[in-house]
């Protein structure tokens, strides 16, 4: 079921300190924002991600109308309180409710489409929501996913997204469950690159939440663009917020930069 709410559209660009335009992404598995302290608050997860001032974002294990988050909309509520256009697909429907990946932005949105992924351990289904955006007058394909837990359903999965992905640039962002060398994330690597400038001491870290141990939640991106900043947000909020830290990462058109010192000489 596709869901597309307008809210408030905020299209105006930011900026490099060049005067470059840039784009900032944040991805989030929010844990149906239920946080460590066991309270679902939808108000300290939009807090989190209002202060990062994104352009795109990934959200992941988002409720709508199930028992144990009070039948509440999370879709709707979230693109009321953060004045983004949202799109949301279903990939597990239970208790009269639907629950999967919810993609927010501020950029115009040309179309949108959830894959189905494979499933071939018959566990919870998953899906990879695509949304096509327009930014600096080009088409640039975003892409939200959760893969499974079982090394083989990753697997599977990362290969139906990369058959999926298109000629566009590509923006793509969640919850992979496995790390950097395994199988599944070699596959996107061997297209898109690694937006985490410095891992140095395990500061890309983002699971669990209050003692990182393991970097699972991912943000790739195709060779159109140049990372400018990525880190985790490590604070009070989002050490307690969900079972994931949220990852944010700010990029520019690769060949930017050369551009810019082009035109200065």
């Amino acid at each position: 079921m596709k869901l597309v709410l307008p809210g408030l559209l905020l299209a105006m660009p930011f900026f490099s300190a060049m005067g470059e335009p840039t784009l900032t992404v944040v991805t989030y598995n929010i844990h149906h924002a239920e946080g460590l302290d066991g309270v679902v608050d939808l108000d300290r997860i939009a807090g989190i991600l209002r202060a990062l001032d994104p352009d795109v974002i990934f959200l992941q294990e988002i409720d709508r109308n199930l028992s144990r988050t009070s039948r509440q909309d999370f879709p709707a509520l979230f693109s009321e309180k953060l004045g983004m256009e949202v799109f949301f697909e279903a990939n597990y429907l239970f208790d009269n409710g639907e629950y999967g990946n919810a993609t927010l932005t501020r950029l115009p949105v040309k179309e949108h489409e959830n894959i189905a992924l494979p499933n071939p351990m018959n566990v919870e289904p998953r899906g990879c929501l695509r949304v096509t955006v327009e930014w600096e007058g080009q088409l640039i394909d975003v892409m939200n996913t959760h893969l499974g837990l079982k090394g083989q359903e990753r697997l599977a999965q990362a290969e139906a997204i990369v058959a999926r992905m298109s000629d566009r640039p590509i923006i793509l962002g969640g919850d992979m469950n496995e790390n950097l060398t395994a199988p599944a994330l070699q596959r996107f690597t061997a297209k898109l690159k690694d937006t985490l400038i410095e891992d140095a001491d395990g500061k890309g870290n983002s699971f669990p939440a209050e003692a990182p141990r393991r970097r699972i939640d991912f943000i790739l991106v195709s060779e159109e663009f140049e990372v400018l900043s990525s880190s985790m947000v490590i604070n009070e909020e989002t050490r307690v917020g969900s079972d994931h830290l949220p990852y944010v990462t700010t990029l520019r058109r690769a060949g930017a930069a050369k551009a810019e010192d082009d035109g200065e000489k």
